[in-house]
């Protein structure tokens, strides 16, 4: 392994698509509209309910739940007045034991 790999590594590729997609270009039909609203009419903190149902047969660690949301719907990029950016999207490292649910 110190001279490095014994075979050439490369990758084929027949198709790309674009998976980032904006509000405008998702494809949400009329009925998981009203389920989104039926679900939203009925109360309650919609962030805790989807944070729950990420990997419900872990229990607990909401916090690292509430976190993986946030990575996976992701967020607006910024680009502030003096040209600085900033990203939407965050990093997540989990560190724990081994066997402890992480991947």
């Amino acid at each position: 392994m110190r001279a490095g790999l014994i075979h050439d590594t490369y990758i084929e590729v027949y198709n790309i698509f674009k998976e980032k997609k904006t509000h405008e270009a998702a494809n949400i039909n009329e009925h998981i509209l009203e389920e989104i609203k039926e679900e939203v009419n009925k109360g309650g903190n919609m962030y805790e309910k989807v944070s729950k149902s990420i990997a419900p047969e872990i229990f607990g660690h909401l916090n690292v739940k509430k976190s993986l949301l946030l990575m996976m719907i992701g967020g607006v990029d910024k680009a502030l007045k003096d040209g600085m950016k900033i990203r939407g999207c965050i990093n997540v490292l989990l560190m724990g034991d081994p066997g402890v649910a992480k991947s």
